[in-house]
């Protein structure tokens, strides 16, 4: 059984590192909040970049146990995808900020092949890549959009997700998951009888309401920021994608 200080330990530097980073973190930053001294850190931890990597390792390995746990050997791949979505939320919440921490550290994010942590990432890739592969084979989904894109835009989209609504993640999480799923698994769905969903129709100029309801416009406007931004950050990432492909 773990050591209850040294959970809270790892719970209070993962806060930090996703807050400032780990170079701009001290270790009496960590001591500071968690209420000891500097030194006694050093009785569980070499070095606060042992305690990044702790962080990251452990919620990677865990996730990948739920993945493998999660996985219905009967059910579709769209449930496959859906209970996916479902289960890095909840490893989210029980590992809080280790996404983060990872995303936000190149050195992290760039480590050899076979570190722990490039091994355990490639690992939880290959059960979103396996899913959609599955999914194209079987008819579920669509073959005109490229699967590794879609698999990075989705995955992408959930940890990103996560890190905005990290605040209010434990009341927004089934929300978020459910909006996740139908943007991403029902725009990549074949209809049942095989073909892709025609675009929505307009609706005619006469029944459209140009006016919008009083109090509206700002709650538009900020839609719409979070909107490009969302954009600009998948773009971005069709972007690193390509360039990966290309090299």
């Amino acid at each position: 059984m773990r050591s209850t200080r040294r959970e809270e330990i790892l719970t209070h530097a993962a806060k930090l590192f996703s807050e400032r980073g780990i170079a701009a973190t001290t270790v009496r930053d960590i001591a500071d909040e968690v209420g000891i001294l500097s030194g006694s850190l050093y009785h569980y931890f070499e070095s606060k970049d042992a305690m990044a990597h702790e962080i990251v390792v452990r919620f990677l390995e865990d996730l990948n146990i739920r993945y493998e746990n999660s996985i219905e050997p009967a059910g579709s791949a769209r449930d496959r995808l859906a209970s996916m979505v479902e289960v890095s939320f909840n490893t989210a919440l029980d590992h809080p900020y280790a996404t983060e921490v990872y995303q936000g550290e190149a050195i992290l994010s760039s480590q050899p092949a076979d570190a722990p942590i490039t091994v355990a990432v490639q690992k939880a890739h290959s059960y979103w890549r396996t899913a959609i592969a599955r999914g194209i084979a079987d008819g579920e989904f669509r073959e005109d959009i490229d699967p590794e894109q879609f698999h990075r835009l989705m995955r992408e989209s959930v940890w990103s997700t996560v890190a905005q609504y990290r605040s209010q993640l434990a009341e927004l999480a089934p929300e978020l998951q459910r909006n996740l799923i139908l943007v991403f698994l029902d725009g990549f769905a074949l209809r049942g009888d095989g073909t892709k969903a025609p675009a929505r129709a307009k609706a005619p100029a006469d029944k459209v309401d140009v006016v919008p309801p009083a109090g509206s416009v700002a709650e538009l406007r900020s839609d719409v920021d979070e909107l490009k931004s969302v954009i600009r950050d998948l773009s971005s990432a069709i972007r690193d994608l390509q360039a990966e492909q290309r090299g």
